[in-house]
C-alpha cells in the first residue's frame, strides 16, 4: 500500500479519501505537520524566492518511500516546485479534479448571491 503525503490546503472530502484508497492504493493519508500545514496554506505573497521549500523537502525526505504520492495544491511556484522534487525522487504527484456547479440565490433586496459547489471527480498526476 502506499501513502499519499498532502500538500493541500483543506481537509480531504469523503469522497477524496474514498478516490485515493480505491483508484490510487493509498491506505496511508499524511497531512503535514501543524506548523508545517500553517505555512503551506499561508505562503507570504509578497516572499521572494522560495526560501521555506527546504522544509517541505525534508519532510518527504523523512517519510516517503518510492511509488507514494503527493497531492499537491496551493501556491502556484511552490507547487510546482514540490511536483518537480517529488518527480525527481520517485514519488507520484497528483491533483484533484473537481466537477463545480454554481447556483444563483436571488436575495430578499434583490441582489443575488452565488454559491460554488465543488465535487471531487478523480486524481491525476502532473
Amino acid at each position: 500500500m502506499a501513502t499519499m503525503f498532502l500538500f493541500f490546503s483543506h481537509k480531504l472530502t469523503k469522497d477524496q479519501i474514498i478516490s485515493a484508497k480505491r483508484d490510487l492504493n493509498c491506505e496511508n493519508l499524511v497531512y503535514l505537520p501543524e506548523k508545517l500545514q500553517n505555512l503551506w496554506s499561508n505562503i507570504p505573497a509578497k516572499e521572494e524566492g522560495y526560501g521555506y521549500l527546504p522544509k517541505f523537502k525534508k519532510f518527504i525526505l523523512d517519510n516517503y518511500k518510492k511509488g507514494d504520492y503527493a497531492l499537491i495544491q496551493g501556491d502556484w511556484g511552490y507547487t510546482y516546485k514540490m511536483i518537480n522534487f517529488c518527480k525527481e525522487i520517485g514519488i507520484i504527484p497528483v491533483y484533484s479534479t473537481t466537477e463545480r456547479n454554481s447556483k444563483d440565490i436571488i436575495n430578499d433586496d434583490g441582489s443575488i448571491s452565488k454559491i460554488s459547489l465543488f465535487k471531487h471527480v478523480i486524481y491525476k498526476c502532473y
